[in-house]
């Protein structure tokens, strides 16, 4: 995402200049990604967890400002028409409470924000909105309500209805990506002012659960064109339809990395490795390595 986004400069947009939102987590990683690397200064955190303690002590920049409420609570102060970087970075699958979420960041935000949204990408229900113990439901039983429940919420967005099969795979990331989008339209249209949704990103990759993001610009046709005049479009990790990038890398030691980091020039096979590794997981690997984390063992 940041490589996306570092080349909105060629298109004339000044990423730096932007209002970071993001969900919190006493982590803070993206806030220190977004400023370390698109040099973002204006950021506001937002974390509803009974956490402030831990929040306000491992906060890394003082310029950080933290709100400690419901993101729902926070949106109505947001700068109308300013320009925001908003992630929706969600540690649970799909709910209306999320699309409302995300209809209010879609009328505050000024032309030529990004809008990111991720969500973790399997069929789950919350339990405290049906007062059932879901977990301890037959597989049966929880797949059914799951069904009909989803069917509620969503049924409006897709073409077709939700059935068994529909939730039966590893993931529904091609169900809450119609959703989403659609929404998205539907939004924006009742906004009004020539504004669409120029899509950048459609991933599904594990972080422990399978996650599924979607985002992009919301601006009007002369964006369109500045984005499209720019290539950010053929950017390879640029997805703006349906079909999504699946980011999915090896585990490999410091060792391993660097033996592949030195020989990436090469026409490298998975039988010509000095270690075991997969055909499809060396070439995810050459897709990401300059994405990939590097790991340090130390003491401290």
């Amino acid at each position: 995402m940041i490589e996306v986004l570092l080349r909105l400069s060629n298109a004339g947009y000044a990423i730096s200049e932007y209002s970071y939102l993001g969900l919190g987590s006493p982590y803070y990683v993206d806030f220190v990604m977004f400023h370390k690397y698109l040099f973002i200064q204006d950021m506001v955190c937002v974390e509803w967890a009974s956490v402030p303690k831990r929040m306000r002590f491992n906060k890394p920049f003082k310029f950080i400002k933290l709100r400690l409420e419901a993101l729902a609570t926070y949106i109505p102060s947001m700068v109308p028409s300013k320009r925001y970087l908003a992630w929706l970075d969600y540690d649970r699958s799909l709910d209306v409470d999320m699309l409302q979420d995300i209809d209010g960041c879609l009328n505050r935000v000024g032309s030529q924000s990004i809008l990111v949204v991720t969500a973790d990408a399997r069929p789950r229900l919350p339990e405290d909105p049906f007062d059932l113990d879901i977990a301890a439901m037959k597989p049966e039983e929880r797949d059914k309500l799951t069904v009909r429940t989803y069917q509620e919420w969503f049924g409006h967005y897709i073409e077709g209805k939700i059935t068994r099969s529909t939730i039966s795979g590893v993931h529904v990331a091609p169900l809450f990506y119609a959703v989403v989008a659609e929404r998205i339209r539907e939004t924006l249209a009742k906004r009004g002012g020539g504004l669409g949704f120029f899509q950048m990103f459609n991933y599904v990759y594990r972080d422990g659960a399978p996650m599924f993001t979607l985002g992009g610009m919301i601006g009007t046709e002369e964006d369109e064109r500045a984005l499209n005049d720019a290539g950010i479009f053929r950017h390879p990790f640029v997805r703006p339809s349906s079909d999504y990038l699946e980011i999915s890398v090896p585990p490999l030691t410091v060792r391993e990395k660097h033996w592949l980091d030195s020989r990436l020039d090469k026409h490298l096979t998975a039988d010509g490795l000095r270690f075991e590794l997969e055909e499809d997981l060396l070439n995810n690997y050459r897709r990401f390595y300059k994405e990939y984390p590097t790991y340090m063992e130390t003491v401290l």
